[in-house]
């Protein structure tokens, strides 16, 4: 379905005649008053925009209340006239999923008075909102130090922590897999996992917006940490463009202070190029755009010799139409597309040239949204997207033999380098007929030592491909509608369809792993032969095993209506939804014991979360106490959709292995087996997923014109958490006084012989499972004509005995979400240590971040971070070694969670940015940003391993002090 985007955007299109911010808009709403403070009704209110095609017009009811839903976000034009008044204007800035309040008083006759006011880019008072909402506009991506990637923006978000994590997203209340992430409106958050995993760019980027909590049961946030979305660029009533090339080479970073290679050793130039304009005039315009970043490596030699340059190119195009079919209707058309290939990645120390590896992947993000303002009281909304992140790792060497499990299947031994990747061995003290026999090896493919070959190298093809292919496809409609005068109800309904869905494919080059048993061992073989060559490869190599298909269906039903009575606002919502697990490899059949029976290929339903037990309810109020500032409170449930259980407790898991094939001295094959891997997992019957309540209360004031301020409190709690664990854990672990001595699924050993195999992990909602977060948070922002400035303080702590976090000793990672480590055996159960400190806990963090606009046609701007250190912990079997052999220290906590913690880090991070007008429509622009200005390279992400070597030794340090220059051509 994920790869089949056609026919629901044909749907979506036909259903528009009969169809909130489901759409990538913003609103605007104000009241319409004379001098004497009378409302003024039938004042007519126009909006004009250079980014929308048609303006868009509204009368003032009775209460002399106004309302423009559904704008496209950017700089607008009010106009408001009534007969016998002097007709108002006001310029004002539309943001993104936020309201903007214009209110305005008109005299009776006289002169034309035209009174400008610029508002806000991000409003932080909406009188009858209690959402933690935060935003900025293209002007601030420009003017102040970020990077070139989506994900670079998230650092902007206030109170939410500072990260330099590649692929988990920082904690803000929840996991850093709890985080929602959209571009453009569409959901880009990787599906099953919950991590920024694709890599939009952030140059076509207009306006973010960001929701931390306080959410209504609008626009179906289902998020456990925050939310965040942007709007691209449009084009407007002129034609425009602009050529960009940035670049950092090697020597315009420092050098990491412990030594090693760091990302930014390389050479890495960014190009970009965009155009846009009308189609039709006051009826269509175009925007488009080209993206081309490169980063290049020197690798250094080793022991083989010298190594092929690490080479990385991805290049993005993107087209969108806005258009105005009626002036009473909005629709937008996107679709981006990139590619990337990254070869020769980094080589081991005792690994030839020709076994590096690389990734190819791919990117699609399309949207089809539109609006239709049927009246002054009541608008409808729709949106259809797709989102596709096919990816591949894969060897830069590929060699064309193909396995053959049959027994005499001959492995080529004298051209064991092309064949696979194979392991050089090294000779045994007092193993004369082995070492002989792997001589002839070490002289062909060993390394030079002093003039010597020697074994214990690798040459040869790097092993896998893995294919891992994602998909979204996403429908959803809404309907507002605003009741009454005095008290007024604005009615929000919504109905919401996706698929998430991931295709995964892991081959082998070649033969795979070859090594090199020597015939030394009796255990390394099969049927009491020992084994002379060893091949390890993927079962899906063979084509007998299917491509694992898992997916995630849901359906959202939102209800909420805001009412709103002299200064208060009360808000009543409710969010509604029903997901559906997929496997692959059993069927459905009630009269079997477990409800299923094998059927390798064949998708099923394995478990189904019932509308019933999602229910999330968004009650709040909002007081306008002086019509200006507020006081706010809000009660919200959220139950977080991200979940890997589609695929980590599919069936199909059991078939797709890693099979060991052994081979005679002359390299014949005599058999081979299966390596025990994963295996299909039971649910335990009437779950309840996992949620987050979240309690907020708050006050926002503005203190004059320029500067506004927030303060708020916020306490969630999150709670049912899923996870696979074994079976008997709550028997055979030493669990605590409290939690029953019983099995999770009572006859789970005839379920699994009844479907004829299975893990004796099933999934369950883990007792007492919990985490905790508590906020205080002031916000404040000052903004002029020339200047912006935003700073914010966060006080918060982080505390549970699920950490989603640090469930692996490298966490930056997808991680399974519902299948981790935690919960796997002795020493990983939640009584053991685990209760404290979470490793998103920051303390204390501060953030300013602002431009300031010069009188020489330049700007300079600033982002200051300072942050609370990680926490962490010592790892050891050895408090568990009574329960299990298990000599592995991962996930095993040997000292309450948190018991430690990383440095406190600060960075300040500087923009200078200068115009040169060429012609009266053309400028030359240069940019230059300066990272880490003290260069502080503070370390974290300590081996919390006690049995490793580098025990208590930072793993990862901040990045290093770093320029960039870049060079624009606007016209």
């Amino acid at each position: 379905m994920g790869r089949k985007p056609g026919l629901l955007a044909v749907l979506c299109l036909v259903l528009l005649p009969a169809l909130s911010f489901a759409q990538q808009t913003g609103t605007v709403t104000g009241k319409a008053v004379d001098t004497a403070g009378l409302v003024l009704p039938g004042v007519t209110v126009e909006a004009k925009s250079v980014s929308l095609p048609a303006p868009r017009l509204t009368v003032t009811g009775g209460a002399g209340q106004y309302r423009l839903p559904a704008l496209q976000p950017g700089a607008y034009t009010l106009t408001f006239e009534l007969s016998g008044m002097n007709k108002v204007t006001r310029e004002v800035i539309v943001q993104l999923l936020q309201e903007t309040v214009v209110d305005v008083t008109m005299s009776v006759q006289g002169v034309s008075e035209t009174v400008t006011v610029t508002a806000a880019i991000v409003p932080v008072i909406e009188r009858d909102s209690t959402a933690i909402k935060s935003g900025v506009s293209a002007e601030t991506i420009q003017s102040v130090p970020v990077g070139q990637e989506y994900r670079d923006l998230i650092k902007l978000i206030p109170g939410v922590q500072y990260t330099q994590d590649a692929t988990r997203g920082p904690s803000a209340g929840g996991s850093g897999q709890d985080n929602v992430y959209k571009f453009d409106g569409v959901n880009v958050t990787l599906p099953l996992f919950g991590t920024l995993s694709a890599e939009p760019a952030s140059h076509d980027i207009a306006q973010v917006t960001t929701i931390k909590g306080g959410a209504k049961a609008v626009d179906f946030d289902r998020s456990g940490g925050f939310t965040v979305d942007s709007v691209s660029k449009s084009g407007t009533s002129r034609f425009a463009g602009m050529i960009s090339y940035q670049l950092q080479n090697n020597a315009m970073a420092a050098s990491l202070q412990n030594g090693s290679l760091s990302r930014y050793d390389q050479d890495r130039t960014w190009l970009t190029a965009n155009i846009g304009g009308p189609v039709i005039p006051n009826r269509a315009y175009f925007y488009g755009s080209y993206y081309r970043p490169t980063r290049t490596r020197q690798n250094r030699a080793n022991v083989y010799g010298d190594l092929p340059n690490y080479e990385s190119t991805r290049n993005e195009g993107f087209g969108k139409l806005t258009l105005t079919p009626l002036n009473s209707m909005l629709l937008n058309v996107s679709w981006r597309q990139s590619h990337r290939i990254d070869k020769s990645d980094l080589f081991a120390s005792t690994s030839t040239a020709t076994t590096g590896s690389g990734n190819e992947a791919w990117q699609k993000i399309g949207i089809i949204e539109g609006s239709w303002v049927v009246n002054s009281r009541s608008f409808a909304s729709f949106k259809y997207t797709h989102f596709e992140n096919p990816t591949q790792g894969r060897p830069d060497n590929v060699t064309n033999v193909q396995v053959n499990t049959a027994i005499g299947t001959k492995l080529d031994v004298n051209n064991l380098d092309t064949i696979g990747l194979t392991s050089v061995p090294t000779p045994v003290a007092g193993a004369a007929a082995y070492n002989v026999f792997i001589q002839p090896l070490i002289d062909r493919y060993g390394y030079l030592s002093s003039g010597v070959k020697t074994g214990g190298g690798t040459v040869g093809y790097s092993t896998l491909f893995d294919k891992d292919d994602f998909f979204r496809d996403q429908a959803q409609v809404a309907y507002n509608l605003t009741l009454g005068t005095e008290i007024r109800h604005d009615i929000h309904a919504g109905l919401q369809w996706y698929v998430d869905s991931e295709d995964l494919k892991r081959s082998s080059n070649g033969w795979g792993s070859i090594t090199v048993p020597g015939g030394r061992q009796a255990s390394v073989g099969i049927n009491g032969i020992p084994a002379y060559y060893v091949a390890a490869f993927q079962q899906q190599s063979t084509g007998a095993v299917p491509v694992i298909h898992s997916e995630y269906r849901s359906i959202n039903l939102e209800l909420n209506d805001t009412i709103n009575f002299n200064n208060v606002s009360v808000n009543v919502g409710l969010l509604m939804s029903r997901d559906k697990l997929y496997g692959q490899g059993l069927r459905e059949d009630s009269s079997a014991l477990s409800g299923f029976v094998q059927a390798p290929g064949n998708k099923y339903n394995m478990y189904t979360v019932p509308f019933g037990k999602a229910l999330q309810p968004r009650v709040g109020t909002t007081w306008s106490y002086n019509g200006h500032d507020t006081i706010y409170a809000s009660f919200a449930r959220y139950v977080p959709a991200a979940s890997s259980l589609p695929r980590a407790a599919s069936w199909a898991r059991n078939l797709a292995t890693t099979i060991q094939a052994y081979f005679d001295p002359n390299g014949v094959l005599y058999g081979s087996q299966p390596l025990a891997g994963s295996s299909g997992k039971l649910f335990v019957q009437d779950l309840t997923p996992r949620r987050t309540d979240e309690y907020l209360l708050g006050t926002a004031k503005q203190f004059s014109p320029s500067l506004t301020g927030r303060a708020y409190v916020r306490y969630r709690r999150g709670s049912h958490f899923w996870e696979d664990t074994n079976n008997n854990a709550r028997i055979a672990f030493n669990p605590p006084a409290g939690i029953p001595r019983e099995l999770y699924i009572s006859d789970l050993t005839a379920r699994l012989a009844q479907i004829g195999n299975g893990s004796t992990y099933v999934i369950a909602e883990l007792d007492g499972a919990y985490t905790k977060y508590y906020e205080a948070t002031l916000e404040a922002e000052w903004r002029t004509r020339k200047a912006f400035v935003r700073g914010s303080y966060t006080w918060s702590r982080y505390r549970g005995n699920f950490d989603q976090d640090n469930s692996s000793t490298g966490n930056d990672a997808n991680v399974f979400i519902g299948s981790s480590n935690i919960g796997d055996g002795a020493g990983r159960q939640l009584w053991d240590f685990k209760d404290g400190i979470l490793r998103g806990d920051r303390p204390h963090m501060l953030k300013v971040y602002g431009y300031y606009q010069l009188p020489w046609r330049a700007s300079f701007g600033a982002y200051a971070i300072l942050q609370s250190g990680q926490p962490w912990e010592k790892w050891s079997y050895e408090p568990y070694i009574a329960l299990t052999t298990s000599v592995s220290d991962t996930a095993r906590y040997a000292e309450p969670a948190g018991s430690r913690r990383t440095e406190t880090h600060y960075q300040i991070d500087l923009n200078y940015t200068q115009d040169l007008k060429l012609t009266q429509h053309v400028k030359f622009q240069v940019a230059l940003d300066l990272f880490n200005v003290f260069n502080k390279q503070t370390p974290y992400n300590y081996d919390p391993a006690a049995h490793s070597s580098t025990f208590g030794v930072a793993r990862s340090f901040y990045d290093p002090r770093r320029v960039q220059i870049a060079a624009r051509v606007q016209f």
